[in-house]
């Protein structure tokens, strides 16, 4: 089913990806790609799960394949999505988390309203994680920042 046609009750039904024991299987080049991502606030009792007794509500990301439908749900403790990673850099900020060496591409991030009222996120290239930990932070890259992974 397309997300577009997807009720909240029908992302509830989203198998959860199991990052940490599957990432080989889900991420055989290292990185586990995907066209878009929703955005689902963590509920419970009907309210938002607040992350770590703050402020801030937690958060599960719904990864989207090419045909627009699930591929599984990630997250469920994060409170904020860093779109290219911390601060927006990529693999533009040197190593020692200095300030962006190089200028920063414009990716062509852009949000949409899904009919169920989630909030689908996408870029203009594919989309990937390259880590198989979704904590606090969800970083999702664009294709333009693929780095060579470490073997």
């Amino acid at each position: 089913m397309k997300i577009t046609e997807m009720k909240k009750e029908d992302f509830a039904t989203v198998p959860e990806l199991d990052l940490w024991n599957d990432w080989e299987k889900l991420a055989p080049t290292g990185y586990l790609e995907f066209r878009s991502f929703v955005i689902i606030p963590v509920e419970r009792n009907g309210k938002v799960e607040l992350y770590d007794e703050t402020d801030w509500g937690c958060m599960e990301f719904c990864l989207v394949n090419d045909n627009m439908e699930p591929i599984g749900k990630v997250g469920g403790g994060s409170d904020v999505v860093n779109l290219d990673g911390i601060g927006g850099y990529g693999s533009h900020k040197s190593r020692d988390w200095g300030v962006f060496t190089k200028l920063v591409p414009a990716k062509g991030w852009s949000i949409d309203c899904l009919p169920c009222g989630y909030l689908n996120v996408w870029a203009k290239r594919v989309l990937f994680l390259e880590d198989r930990f979704v904590g606090s932070n969800f970083e999702p890259y664009s294709e333009e920042d693929r780095r060579p992974r470490k073997e």
